[in-house]
């Protein structure tokens, strides 16, 4: 064989699951320079052997095609770890308010506190409702504002100085879609919500904090397996795309990254498409690209601002007539997909409410009639609530359906208090997966992180294929061996298999960030983008998936994470 058709590296003794369309699963890969060149078995591999080519010994390991997280908000935690304190895993007030207390003692001098991460099932009597009251905060920061997000990030809990500095009184009127709750007497609770979060002081970070915080994010990806991923940017999004730029030209970008640009539906819609049209010509190179337009259609169900078809149980405490909100006028939202798609721009809308993702469905069929034919792959995402009638129109209308299986069981210390509690009965048929793929809908799955603390794709697999939960430890619970436990089970008959719950990490995400031409599957001529994990997912119990671990991660031939328990062996891979 020529000298020029022997490969860089090759992986042999293996299982390599390709998620092609045939789905086939090979012993060994070949790869050279940025692309896969040959995939078989040991013999006709050991074809493209030459004298300087590294030889794995997989060792009867897995390999995958590098996974893609179609809907995540970077940097992530990343910050909030270097910078802010840490309420993940805490799951009561006072767990929360000592967190704030141990910030104070150990950064005198402060002037202001940011943390992220509290749950609403920690609270009781109104607080379940309204959300946590401003006066545990005073209580041990009186002189300084202190600002907690909600793991949701819809809400926000603040201190009595937090509400001063940012000019909230009692008379303070929420922008259109947001709350800021208040007690009966017309007094400033302590809880902002949805787009009243604007009102509050934002923490403010610079352009070297936030690429330090990007070069860490891009190393947790690479160590989950990660190699493509949607952006989504709101608040921050200058200077996100100035931290994404900054890697770009570095040369340190290993990751597909693909950014979607917040539409608000209280500001001008020509101006804010404006704004993306020359955004999308100033970012625009093989890994870094704005190519979608993210829209809000509700809130959350824990908030009670998700909009429903029926109304919320009385434990919402509004009434027996409360269905939530939707967050645009359905005129507007037409005109606004209309540009969107026009200009070449991806739909991505968050809805969690049926009756949101009713609406939007029906603005999407507008669109139809309106704009003409075009490759836009609109998607839906997070999907908590979908009337049976409209999971058929996904594929009538060619909508992606974005979900977060990491959230698709009954999580205790949650679903008991807060699910069931304000939605019934709905709520043991929430988050429908299996339903969309009987219907020919393609799911592509994703971590909604930092709302999601860990982005592991493995878990949400295992969670994807069992409905229960992962890694109960992590919980605070007795892990499941049997995935027909009942005590965490969601809806049995929404499981997927392992080999669609792999694509809709893989292939399918690339068709989601159109970059499915060039990688998503272990195809001759892609990209080589590759994942080696310690076990064989298609063939372990699924209730052992969480244990699986990554072992390396390549991005365009290159190595990018390596777990360290696997060395090349020259002499023993053939």
């Amino acid at each position: 064989m020529a000298e020029g058709f022997f490969a860089d590296t090759v992986f042999m003794n293996g299982v390599v699951y390709t998620a092609d369309t045939q789905e086939n699963v090979y012993q060994a890969i070949a790869i050279k320079g940025d692309k896969i060149l040959f995939i078989g078995n040991n013999e006709q591999t050991a074809m493209y052997i030459g004298e300087d080519t590294k030889r794995i010994d997989l060792k009867g390991r897995m390999v995958i095609p590098g996974m893609i997280d179609s809907h995540i908000h970077p940097p992530g935690i990343a910050l909030s770890e270097l910078y802010e304190v840490q309420l993940f895993g805490i799951n009561s007030l006072e767990g929360y308010v000592a967190a704030v207390k141990d910030f104070i003692n150990c950064h005198p001098g402060t002037k202001a506190i940011f943390g992220q991460g509290w749950l609403w099932s920690a609270f009781e009597g109104e607080e379940v409702n309204k959300g946590p009251r401003k006066e545990h905060l005073d209580a041990v920061a009186p002189d300084i504002p202190v600002i907690l997000r909600a793991m949701d990030g819809h809400s926000w809990w603040v201190n009595s100085k937090a509400l001063a500095v940012s000019g909230i009184t009692r008379d303070t009127e929420a922008p259109d879609g947001g709350i800021i709750e208040k007690d009966i007497t017309g007094e400033l609770w302590g809880t902002v919500k949805e787009s009243a979060i604007s009102l509050i002081i934002q923490p403010e970070y610079t352009l070297e904090q936030y690429v330090q915080a990007m070069h860490a994010f891009q190393s947790k990806m690479h160590s989950f397996g990660i190699t493509g991923i949607l952006s989504i940017m709101g608040r921050f999004t200058d200077i996100i795309l100035q931290a994404w730029n900054h890697l770009e030209k570095q040369g340190s970008l290993a990751l597909h990254v693909r950014g979607a640009i917040m539409i608000q539906p209280q500001d001008n819609l020509l101006s804010q498409f404006e704004d993306i049209d020359r955004l999308k010509k100033k970012h625009h190179s093989p890994n870094f690209q704005i190519t979608t337009a993210k829209f809000f259609a509700d809130g959350v169900v824990e908030g009670g601002t998700s909009c429903l078809l029926e109304p919320y149980t009385l434990e919402t405490g509004k009434g027996s007539n409360y269905y939530g909100r939707f967050l645009w006028d359905m005129e507007m939202l037409d005109q606004a997909f209309c540009q969107a798609n026009q200009r070449g721009l991806q739909i991505h809308v968050h809805s969690t409410g049926d009756a949101a993702t009713r609406r939007v469905l029906d603005a999407l069929e507008e669109v139809q009639e309106k704009v003409s034919p075009g490759d836009f792959r609109n998607t839906i995402t997070h999907l908590q609530l979908v009337d049976q009638d409209d999971i058929l129109r996904f594929k009538q209308l060619k909508v992606i359906a974005s979900v977060q299986p990491y959230w698709h069981f009954k999580g205790p210390n949650w679903w008991q208090y807060v699910d069931y509690r304000l939605l019934g009965e709905r709520a043991k048929h929430e988050y429908p997966l299996r339903s969309f793929i009987n219907q020919g809908v393609i799911i592509a799955s994703s971590s909604d992180y930092s709302i999601t603390p860990v982005p592991n794709p493995l878990f949400a697999i295992e969670v994807g294929a069992t409905r229960n939960i992962y890694n109960g430890r992590a919980f605070g619970v007795e892990d499941i061996t049997d995935m027909d436990d009942g005590r965490y089970l969601l809806n049995k008959d929404e499981r997927v298999s392992v080999a669609e719950m792999i694509k809709s990490f893989t292939i399918n995400g690339a068709f989601t960030l159109f970059i499915d031409q060039e990688t998503g599957s272990i195809e001759v001529g892609k990209q080589a983008d590759l994942v080696v994990l310690d076990q064989d997912l298609l063939s372990i119990n699924p209730v052992d998936i969480d244990k699986v671990k990554v072992c390396m991660t390549f991005f365009a031939g290159n190595l990018v994470y390596n777990r360290g328990e696997m060395e090349e062996d020259p002499k023993t891979a053939l």
